[in-house]
């Protein structure tokens, strides 16, 4: 079995910022099949599936977690919101999900 090299898809989105009071939905260009969302400033909630998250509603990150999205469909369906002040995050995007 060959090993497959990991491909970065420009542009990624740096310094995403999110709100306590606006879901943020993902803008990936059209080859992004992954992706790795560092979370650089303060906590969030998110969801892979499209259901917009709440403070009570979805999975919590903290700053310094990395968030994977494994398929097109959690790129898509990706949701976020910032739990008290403003959060910073990183995206970047991918070919494929080996690395």
């Amino acid at each position: 079995m060959g090993v497959t090299s990991r491909k970065s898809v420009t542009p990624s989105q740096p310094g995403l910022s999110v709100t306590s009071s606006t879901v943020v939905v993902l803008k990936p260009p059209h080859a992004a099949m992954v992706a790795d969302i560092y979370v650089r400033t303060a906590s969030v909630v998110f969801t892979r599936d499209a259901t917009n998250p709440t403070a009570t509603q979805g999975k919590q990150a903290n700053a310094g977690d990395i968030i994977n999205l494994y398929s097109r469909s959690e790129v898509e369906n990706f949701r976020v919101i910032a739990v008290g002040t403003t959060a910073s995050l990183d995206v970047e995007y991918f070919t494929d999900v080996s690395g």
